[in-house]
């Protein structure tokens, strides 16, 4: 019987430390945190546009420049790379039929899609060529 419980207890400190490190081994695999640099680059951050950019502030800038929002920010290309994969007709569906804790349209009721394909590449693409 006392063998028995020592056989017993020998598995479930294994399977206990196993569970353990398949935990840890998932740290790594998260996405890509972003610095202080990418948050005040988040939040300064706009399309070169007038229009686009008057747009982006009404609309998009109080979620994807803000990191509590849990939105992927603005020109942080990481956030955006997962998404950008499944493709642009369905970032276009998730923008107008709302995503998660994003609102139908995002908040821009007045967003053609193709403002909105503007926009998206200008948050995901590291605020590289539509931004000022």
């Amino acid at each position: 019987m006392e063998a028995g419980r020592k056989t017993m207890a020998g598995r479930h400190w294994r399977g206990m430390a196993l569970a353990g490190l398949v935990v840890l081994a998932g740290c790594g695999r998260g996405e890509a945190k972003p610095q202080a640099v990418d948050l005040q680059r988040a939040e300064t951050l706009r399309p070169m546009d007038a229009q686009l950019a008057r747009k982006y502030e009404r609309s998009c800038l109080i979620c994807h420049g803000n990191q509590a929002s849990q939105a992927p920010l603005a020109g942080f290309a990481p956030a955006w790379e997962a998404r950008l994969e499944k493709g642009m007709p369905l970032l276009l569906t998730h923008v107008r039929d709302g995503l998660n804790a994003m609102p139908a349209r995002g908040y821009c009721n007045d967003c053609s899609d193709q403002e909105f394909t503007r926009l998206i590449a200008f948050m995901s693409g590291g605020g590289q060529g539509d931004a000022r």
